[in-house]
């Protein structure tokens, strides 16, 4: 159960982000949860997800369905967005970047003079995103392979960073969050977004963790984190601030 302490002020499209309106502040609620209420569920070995891999030969047809725009309306982009309180002209990074359903919107907040990196450690997957590269735009684009255990970021080198769908599948989740860290510019954000433990749709239910426990892990890399108040009906957000 989510208990919200603090307010906390990001940006967020005031026309929502099929444009790249203007930019103004909204309070979101912001606080920790009852980490001694969600436990973090025993992982097994799955087909599709054990060991962290998955089996997305096709990356085309994947987009069909996770490019679709109806997703727009349970995972809300906008929230994302606004939680990582971009500026133009910032570098984002969004690690687990698959066929790019976030890199649009991202490159729409930092507009033509930012940079959205996106990251992925399937070939398949980065080399998809090269060829969309162009309609992804107007922000640089640049898609970038990885190894499981490190997002290979520059030191200080970026304004704000996004995994979505994706930290259930890191290993050594407390060494990576630091390597998150010290990738992030003082005053960034972590953005932490996957599915509730209790969600009817998503990954295997003993790959899940609960959302205080991932608050737990980004703390341990150096971060002050918080869950963040959304209206996705299957997922949690955690923000972590680099003070």
């Amino acid at each position: 159960m989510k208990k919200l302490v603090i307010l906390a002020t990001v940006l967020t499209a005031a026309a929502g982000i099929s444009s790249s309106g203007p930019w103004q502040e909204v309070a979101v609620a912001e606080g920790k949860i009852d980490k001694t209420v969600e436990q973090e569920p025993k992982r097994k070995v799955h087909p599709m997800h054990g060991n962290h891999k998955h089996a997305f030969t096709d990356p085309a047809e994947s987009a069909k369905k996770w490019n679709d725009p109806e997703r727009d309306k349970w995972q809300r982009p906008e929230e994302i967005v606004a939680a990582l309180a971009l500026k133009p002209g910032a570098t984002v990074a969004d690690i687990g970047a698959g066929t790019g359903y976030m890199v649009a919107p991202l490159s729409k907040a930092v507009g033509k003079g930012g940079t959205v990196i996106a990251i992925d450690s399937s070939a398949s997957m980065v080399e998809y995103l090269k060829k969309q590269s162009a309609d992804l735009g107007p922000a640089v684009i640049v898609p970038r392979k990885v190894g499981p255990d490190d997002p290979e970021l520059q030191a200080a080198g970026v304004d704000a960073v996004l995994t979505l769908d994706t930290w259930h599948h890191v290993k050594g989740r407390e060494a990576y969050a630091r390597k998150v860290y010290e990738g992030l510019k003082r005053g960034g954000r972590f953005v932490v977004v996957d599915y509730e433990v209790g969600a009817e749709t998503g990954p295997p239910k003993e790959m899940r963790l609960a959302a205080g426990r991932i608050v737990e892990q980004l703390e341990a890399g150096g971060f002050r984190a918080a869950v963040v108040r959304e209206s996705m009906s299957r997922h949690y957000m955690v923000v972590g601030h680099k003070d």
